[in-house]
């Protein structure tokens, strides 16, 4: 089971690896990135958490899920207490702050959370991570935009967001006799299994845009980094194995607590007018710095 899991992890890597050499060799354009971010956020993705939904309403799998929801507030709980931590004892100018706090807080848990938890568990491992997710999408616009603009809420992109939108919409269809038609349904399928290729291409093209030269001083980067990738899912793993839950709850909150720095990171540091240079960095050396730490813990976890 061990080595099944790690071959099919290290395909997603591999594609990674691809889409940075396609971007090397200019198969993949600059409008790539914009393009393909908008794509998965705006189409695949939403495509891949309903048709995930698309099922038979079950009492366990609505415990689960509630279970699931509920490991979310531990997960986030570390997070901010090791964000806190950091910029407490590390002195920060204003414009860096909020942006190391972000990178510790929030990981990538669309574009990698996803394509990986389908990759361990398939369609009800997207399910649960979509319904663990939810956390993000109220937290990154509420926490995450105090941290970057000191108090600017957006009330609006809480509500309004594709993530949060088709979570519920695909949880109104579980939770009632309601069912997709079976076209819609294959036709979700096939844009929804577009999502893990687009994603990795894209991480890979942005590992390829950046200059290694530009990480070498930044020490609290990788202080950053080793937070995020390591003291964060063991922090985590440690209160899970503790508990009684299903195998799938225990570890979809570590290996989400994994996941490197969220290209959100660098959205809102351009957005508030933090340093936009800095959060790009560090989003780039944590995924860089993930394809290591990630197999490692996914080993660590699955049995």
């Amino acid at each position: 089971m061990t080595h099944v899991v790690l071959n099919q992890v290290l395909a997603i890597f591999l594609l990674t690896a691809f889409g940075f050499v396609l971007k090397k060799i200019n198969l993949l354009n600059d409008g790539f990135t914009k393009s393909s971010s908008d794509l998965i956020v705006y189409v695949t993705l939403p495509a891949m958490i309903i048709n995930s939904m698309d099922r038979e309403f079950s009492k366990d799998v609505a415990t689960t899920s509630l279970q699931v929801f509920l490991t979310g507030a531990i997960m986030y709980g570390f997070t901010i207490l090791l964000a806190i931590l950091l910029v407490r004892f590390r002195k920060y100018e204003e414009t860096q702050r909020g942006v190391y706090m972000y990178m510790v807080i929030f990981g990538n848990v669309g574009y990698l959370g996803y394509p990986i938890m389908n990759v361990l568990y398939g369609e009800i491992g997207v399910f649960y991570s979509a319904v663990f997710n939810i956390w993000f999408n109220i937290l990154t616009w509420t926490i995450g935009v105090s941290i970057m603009a000191r108090g600017r809420l957006n009330f609006r992109r809480i509500l309004i967001n594709p993530g949060l939108l088709s979570t519920l919409f695909g949880l109104f269809i579980f939770l009632t006799p309601l069912r997709l038609p079976t076209l819609v349904k294959s036709v979700l399928d096939s844009v929804g299994s577009m999502t893990t290729p687009l994603a990795m291409f894209l991480v890979g093209a942005f590992l390829a845009e950046a200059h290694l030269k530009d990480f070498v001083a930044e020490i609290d980067l990788y202080l950053a980094s080793i937070l995020k990738l390591v003291v964060a899912p063991a922090l985590v793993y440690l209160v899970m194995s503790y508990t009684d839950l299903p195998t799938i709850v225990k570890v979809l909150p570590v290996v989400m607590a994994g996941m490197p720095s969220g290209v959100n990171t660098a959205i809102f540091a351009r957005m508030f007018d933090k340093d936009y240079k800095l959060a790009a960095q560090g989003v780039v050396l944590s995924t860089a710095l993930s394809m290591i730490s990630l197999p490692v813990l996914i080993l660590m976890v699955v049995r």
